[in-house]
């Protein structure tokens, strides 16, 4: 192991200045989802530069990409997941310019060993985080049904191990009614205020009688327009989380229910639809977890905090992923913080460009390309990792 450390560090000495660069480039150029055309750029050019096949506008995104290097000899097929959109009016207040510096770093230097040792490398570009959550239709379409595994790492202020996370569904309820001048004509009137009001207090009656793990949050959003006229459309936007989709799918019928007497009781109409994707509860590998932390401790001075099976109140498009293949993605510390889980926030656009950041994304870099080695010499490892997802596939 010590032997490879050695030769793991020459490696990544070959590539951190460039890494480096594109980090801080993308940290100094912030793009919104879908509209990454530099970011996505900066990294299929070092990528095809080194060797990489490039497929771009993967899955009909344009700055999508699917980044392959095969060896020609057997050996398991590796995903490094790359994010780089920024936050609107913030920038990279989540640190997605180093998620990109790790995954691209970690299939660059896997690459050399897998001429080697055999194998095929992925760094898969997937835009959007922050909005359209791009890994749903990615996974959708198959991207990852192939991988033997797929790994990243999200900036955190300490290093984690690769939590669950809960199942989440954005759903807008819509209520219609009948305008009438509120003073003069009240009787003439259906009352869609009414409605979404009764609705939200059917579902905060609901409560009681949910499980622990059920989230459920929302606003109106459109609640009328003036107090004289009796409003004709009101809707709100709800977002529903459990730890598991089975339990989300049970919520949302209830939800429904309050929804439809809710105008039923006030001479409403109604509709449901969603407005955003849903996300997949995230179930990390704990093989494959352990595996990867144990390798990262070898070049991270700080420690892991480790929640193992237990799941984080999130959410993350990572999820889906977890479903068509093992899957992980720790926490990678960039800085210090009173609040362990700030996030999108000023301070971590300045953590993001951080020399801490920056030195921890290299030794994350090496952790993974270690785990990537261990992955493709060690198959009884391999088959422990897809033995566990088996199991959660069959739930």
């Amino acid at each position: 192991m010590v032997e490879l450390a050695d030769r793991i560090n020459e490696t990544v000495k070959k590539y951190e200045p460039e890494l480096r660069k594109m980090a801080l480039d993308i940290h100094d150029n912030p793009e919104l989802g879908m509209k990454e055309f530099k970011a996505c750029k900066w990294q299929t050019d070092l990528l095809e530069k080194y060797g990489f096949q490039v497929e771009k506008n993967l899955c009909g995104f344009q700055t999508a990409y699917r980044a392959s290097y095969k060896s020609g000899k057997t050996g398991p097929k590796i995903a490094m997941m790359a994010e780089y959109d920024a936050l609107p009016g913030l920038g990279h207040g989540c640190g997605h310019n180093l998620i990109a510096m790790m995954s691209l770093g970690s299939g660059l230097v896997l690459k050399e060993f897998a001429e080697e040792l055999g194998g095929e490398i992925y760094v898969i570009g997937t835009p959007a985080e922050e909005t359209a959550g791009t890994k749903v239709e990615m996974s959708r379409q198959g991207v990852f049904d192939e991988m033997d595994v797929a790994m990243m790492a999200h900036p955190f202020f300490r290093n984690t191990d690769s939590a669950n996370y809960m199942a989440i569904i954005g759903r807008r309820y819509e209520f219609f009614g009948k305008p009438s001048h509120a003073a003069s004509a009240p009787d003439a009137g259906i009352n869609a205020l009414d409605a979404v009001i009764n609705f939200f207090n059917l579902i905060n009656a609901m409560r009681q009688q949910c499980q622990d793990d059920a989230r459920i949050h929302g606003v109106i959003s459109d609640g009328g327009l003036a107090p004289n006229v009796i409003p004709d459309y009101t809707a709100a936007n709800f977002y529903i989380r459990a730890n598991l989709m089975s339990d989300v799918v049970k919520l949302e019928n209830r939800i429904e229910n309050c929804a439809k007497a809710a105008a039923m009781g006030t001479g409403c109409t109604y509709k449901i639809s969603p407005f955003e994707e849903d996300f997949m509860d995230c179930r990390s590998n704990q093989t494959l977890n352990r595996l990867a932390v144990s390798n990262i401790e070898k070049f991270s001075p700080y420690p892991f905090s480790i929640f193992g099976k237990n799941y984080i109140p999130g959410s993350t498009d990572v999820g889906d992923v977890s479903y068509s293949c093992p899957a992980i993605m720790l926490g990678a510390k960039i800085g210090d913080s009173d609040n362990p889980m700030e996030q999108h926030t000023p301070h971590v656009v300045e953590c993001a460009a951080s020399e801490t950041a920056l030195e921890n994304a290299v030794n994350f870099i090496k952790g993974f390309a270690m785990t990537g080695i261990e992955l493709i010499t060690k198959p009884e490892i391999l088959k422990e990792i897809k033995a566990e997802f088996a199991e959660i596939k069959n739930l």
